[in-house]
């Protein structure tokens, strides 16, 4: 972090935005969006997912992109949780194993009260929960998490690909806790994004994974200026050369100093947290191609 020019109190704190937006292809298919994603802050603490429905069940996998990204809000904002991270970095291992086995857990459950197989919600999922000194990065599946500290913008945890690049493995994959899971923990991390795969090639080198910096550079700086949601949304919308027609979802979140108005007062906590509305119920899910894995 670069240091305040600090005459004033006041204080580093995260500044979020995301937002999620149907890709072209679903749009001509009369289908609606399958990404979901949600974000909290509570004090120094962010918390932050993005998950992709599959789709080759377009339409029931939204339920699953959804419940995913809702317990991992949940979950993360617990303040038995929320006191671990701060007090005990050793833990952060353990506490992102069990966001993604409690997201899991959940979607067993609304799949049982849907009346649908386990496999009609598959979901890829992406977290991060960070404060101002340590950040902890969950992944399975394709996601894109990228991170900016004082040696750069770099990208974590690329999934790799076998012969067959349209595929990825979801949360309710047979062993993609043993074989997709990986985790790492970054120090000083000053911003970090979460995408779902629709984005990579205007985001990454789709070879490598590396990142495109000056997107990253341009939009942390955006959201430290306040950027909403809503204009967000509308830059992606605007993204139709994708390559792929996919849904695009994306969570971007910023240190930046906020002057503490209320001092000598104790400055009020706040909590935000924000998701995707939940996806319409279809009667009969589309089976209209999509990354699968067997």
């Amino acid at each position: 972090m670069t240091a305040a020019a600090e005459n004033r109190p006041g204080s580093w704190e995260w500044a979020v935005c995301g937002a999620s937006v149907t890709g072209q292809q679903h749009l001509k298919h009369g289908l609606g969006c399958d990404d979901a994603y949600s974000y909290g802050v509570a004090g120094d603490l962010v918390i932050a997912a993005v998950a992709d429905g599959a789709g080759s069940v377009s339409g029931t996998s939204a339920w699953g992109s959804y419940v995913a990204c809702q317990s991992v809000l949940r979950n993360a904002m617990r303040s038995r949780f929320r006191r671990d991270f701060a007090t005990d970095p050793s833990t952060h291992p353990a506490q992102m194993r069990w966001l993604f086995e409690q997201a899991l857990a959940q979607i067993r459950v609304r799949a049982n009260a849907m009346n649908l197989e386990l496999p009609l919600l598959s979901t890829t999922l992406s977290v991060a929960v960070a404060d101002s000194r340590h950040a902890m990065f969950g992944q399975i599946g394709d996601g894109v998490i990228a991170v900016e500290t004082e040696r750069g913008v770099g990208t974590l945890l690329i999934e790799s690909k076998d012969e067959y690049a349209n595929t990825t493995w979801f949360l309710q994959s047979d062993r993609a806790f043993d074989t997709s899971f990986r985790t790492c923990s970054v120090k000083d991390v000053t911003a970090f994004a979460l995408s779902t795969d629709g984005m990579s090639y205007k985001i990454t080198d789709i070879a490598t994974g590396e990142p495109y910096t000056p997107f990253f550079r341009g939009s942390w700086q955006h959201v430290r200026e306040g950027a909403s949601s809503s204009h967000f949304a509308s830059l992606l919308r605007g993204i139709v050369d994708d390559q792929t027609g996919d849904d695009k979802t994306m969570v971007l979140s910023a240190l930046r100093w906020e002057t503490d108005e209320f001092y000598p007062s104790a400055r009020p906590k706040q909590t935000l947290s924000v998701g995707s509305p939940a996806p319409r119920v279809r009667s009969t899910p589309a089976q209209r191609g999509g990354r699968h894995h067997g």
